[in-house]
């Protein structure tokens, strides 16, 4: 993956992150939100070939979330850092 394209699916990933960590004013853009992030996660992954566990391609539990996003840090896409 480029630096370029890093940083955008890193930036996308954070700003996800950061809406979903604030107290939700409407459940619906929440969701749609919770949904986004999760299939950026998929995407981040398999760019950089970090493995999605069994089922999380699907609907993904918030265990399932947090060893991605674990799983990315490792391989230097930290999208739990403040950004």
């Amino acid at each position: 993956m480029t630096d370029d394209k890093r940083e955008r699916v890193t930036q996308r990933l954070r700003d996800l992150r950061r809406r979903l960590d604030q107290p939700p004013t409407d459940p619906d853009v929440w969701e749609l939100d919770l949904y986004s992030y999760d299939e950026s996660l998929v995407v981040a992954a398999d760019l950089l070939d970090v493995e999605v566990p069994k089922g999380a391609r699907d609907e993904m539990s918030a265990e399932q979330r947090q060893v991605i996003e674990e799983r990315l840090a490792a391989a230097g896409l930290d999208v739990r850092a403040p950004g």
